[in-house]
């Protein structure tokens, strides 16, 4: 197969994932980098509150406004209209039909002021191509095209190096089609300066629109609707093409490919994106949410403001089900909550190995947070930065709901010796459960 694709899900859910991040050392980015890659190889391990990890201490709406809404929504995502990309029935010599077209799918990854925007694509299906074409589609004369319109805007007074990298991830973050390397049937239209001669290079201030593509056989586009798939635009941006100190991170995005799945991804609940969601390691239930607490408190010149909390039901993925086996069959529940870290210090804090952890019914125990399915980034805070932590504590369900009191402790943070920053102070939050 000519994909990018890494089937490792058979592997990884052999290994162990460590239920916490514990008191791992940050000392220097690589390391961070390093220990999570390890602690990714391992098993989820159930937190048990009772025993182990314990510590004794709408309005009415218009129906006319609605109806309009719906037949915007519909020209906005549809099966028909103007191809994106013409240059597909150009060069294959085949009949293309357009299945679906995404015309604001708000994929935005903003990296320190270098801004990647997906601001449409469209899927078409190709039959009867030519045979110059078949290599990109398993060596079939049919299959199908994602192309997708991007604008790089480098608003940094400096040029930026940026490769162009985007994947449609299926089951997990190892499973994925990368864009087409070969630009098939972009190669004119592919992102490229105007001011810069170097390859992949963005001049300072320029602001560039161009296509990218993904090829996908029949299995692989089909396959797209036994998973809950995502658009990704990776991380990357750097001063120069050794890629040193490049932006860490991507941006993870649900990828919608008919009306149909958009209606039901329409109605769905919108999860924090902890990685139980973002790489489709369980589809989740909502329980409970309130996303607008709001509620802040300080740890000497760092500002911790608790901004929401979401109670979801977890069911693994198949893929997935031998990491969460630890926890029984009685069900999973995950708490995830989300966090804005105000750092007015002289020095940037690194968020790696918080000992963040749930106080239960005051004194009856404690859960550690579960690092291995947190977002890895932010990595840490800048001095005068901001930037967001979402923690994730998991329980056995039954267990779960033997409680009626939660309180989040947020902190203490690590310094960079591996010692606890700022005399070891936390914070600590109450969380409304129903």
């Amino acid at each position: 197969m000519k994909k990018s694709r890494l089937l490792l899900a058979a592997l990884l859910s052999l290994l162990l994932i460590l239920a916490a991040c514990g008191n791992e050392k940050a000392s220097s980015e690589e390391e961070s980098n390093s220990n999570t890659e390890a602690e990714e190889n391992a098993e989820l391990e159930v937190t048990d509150a009772e025993t182990a990890d314990v510590t004794a201490d709408e309005e009415t709406e218009d129906p006319t406004e609605t109806e309009e809404a719906e037949a915007d929504e519909a020209s906005d995502a549809s099966g028909s209209g103007t191809e994106l990309n013409p240059a597909i029935a150009e060069e294959s010599e085949g009949n293309v039909e357009i299945i679906y077209t995404n015309q604001d799918p708000g994929y935005v990854h903003n990296m320190d002021d270098f801004i990647v925007t997906v601001d449409e694509y469209q899927i078409v299906q190709v039959t009867d191509m030519n045979q110059n074409n078949i290599y990109s589609f398993d060596e079939q004369t049919e299959g199908y095209v994602v192309t997708a319109k991007v604008t790089l805007d480098n608003t940094r007074d400096t040029k930026v190096v940026y490769n162009n990298m985007y994947r449609i991830q299926y089951a997990n973050e190892t499973d994925f089609i990368n864009n087409d390397i070969s630009k098939t049937f972009v190669k004119d239209t592919f992102p490229k300066s105007e001011t810069e001669t170097e390859v992949s290079t963005y001049g300072a201030g320029e602001k560039v629109t161009g296509l990218i593509s993904f090829t996908l056989t029949n299995e692989e586009f089909e396959a797209l609707s036994d998973v809950q798939p995502k658009f990704i635009i990776e991380g990357g941006a750097a001063d120069d093409a050794s890629m040193a100190g490049s932006f860490k991170g991507n941006a993870v995005f649900d990828f919608l490919y008919s009306g149909e799945q958009q209606e039901v991804t329409a109605s769905a609940p919108s999860f924090y994106p902890d990685r139980l969601t973002t790489d489709n390691m369980a589809d989740k239930e909502m329980i409970f949410e309130e996303s607008d607490l709001n509620e802040s408190q300080s740890i000497d010149d760092v500002m911790i403001t608790l901004e929401g909390v979401q109670y979801a039901e977890v069911l693994p993925t198949e893929t997935n089900e031998e990491r969460f086996s630890n926890f029984g069959d009685n069900g999973i529940v995950a708490l995830t909550v989300k966090f804005n870290v105000d750092n007015q210090t002289g020095e940037p804090i690194s968020l790696f190995g918080l000992k963040s952890k749930v106080l239960l019914d005051e004194d009856r125990g404690s859960v550690l947070a579960q690092g291995m399915v947190e977002p890895r980034e932010p990595i840490e805070i800048a001095a005068g930065e901001q930037g967001e932590k979402i923690h994730v504590f998991m329980f056995r369900k039954d267990e779960f709901e033997l409680y009626e009191q939660f309180d989040v402790q947020f902190g203490p943070f690590i310094a960079e010796n591996g010692e606890e920053a700022f005399k070891g102070k936390s914070v600590v939050f109450s969380l409304p459960k129903e």
